[in-house]
């Protein structure tokens, strides 16, 4: 057994929760989007802001009542910050499917200028 993490730099540390929900997708995606009852799962204020003050989230996509993503941050840990993706789906009598998946934030890699290809020699 592992737990899902892995010490290869290239993989994709991501943690993942699919399960069903006792409410029809459009209840769902309003706890998910309407800031007041967003804050109450998120923990945080409607603005996204943590107790001390801190932005810890900031809504990046939202696709209404199919996916939300949310750019998380948490300024006191060392971690970099994460994606929260939220899939819903409807589920049989009336209930959704709901997975989310929490990963590592995707970052621009640098290139190089020269695209780390060997130089090449120009014709006389």
């Amino acid at each position: 057994m592992t737990d899902g993490f892995s010490d290869d730099p290239d993989s994709t540390e991501e943690v993942m929760v699919d399960c069903e929900l006792d409410a029809a997708p459009e209840k769902v995606w309003r706890a998910l989007t309407v800031p007041e009852l967003a804050a109450q799962w998120l923990e945080t204020d409607r603005t996204g802001e943590n107790a001390a003050g801190e932005r810890s989230y900031a809504l990046i996509e939202a696709e209404p009542c199919n996916r939300v993503r949310y750019a998380w941050h948490d300024a006191t840990a060392s971690e970099p910050d994460t994606v929260v993706t939220i899939d819903l789906s409807p589920a049989p009598d009336g209930r959704t499917r709901f997975r989310l998946t929490h990963s590592v934030a995707e970052r621009a890699i640098p290139v190089a200028v020269n695209s780390n290809r060997p130089p090449t020699a120009m014709a006389a």
